[in-house]
């Protein structure tokens, strides 16, 4: 879980991590000011990420668990895909930050 919460963080551009134990907490800053702040618990794979526009209102706020997969997408800068059951979440940082929920399909 460590590697992947390093992995994620560094894929996002977040300057650094604090971890204790098994959770971990980053933040990326946007270009305009706006704010993503993620929040992992590693024991219960619980993902949480609240988007705060540069006026200070929050855009979105995400509390999953638990998470099955993440993904790092290759071919889009900023981009990692967390799987949640049925539901993938695009976190994007570039070229601003973004949250995007949808779900994916069985088979």
């Amino acid at each position: 879980m460590e590697s992947t919460i390093s992995r994620m963080a560094k894929r996002l551009g977040a300057t650094s991590v604090e971890a204790i134990g098994h959770d971990a907490r980053f933040a990326v800053v946007g270009a305009a000011g706006d704010r993503l702040t993620v929040s992992l618990e590693g024991q219960q794979q619980r993902f949480m990420a609240v988007l705060i526009d540069a006026q200070g209102v929050t855009r979105a706020s995400v509390d999953v668990a638990p998470v099955n997969r993440v993904i790092e997408d290759e071919t889009v800068d900023g981009r990692v895909t967390l799987i949640v059951r049925r539901l993938a979440i695009q976190i994007d940082t570039q070229p601003s930050l973004a949250i995007e929920l949808s779900t994916v399909e069985e088979g």
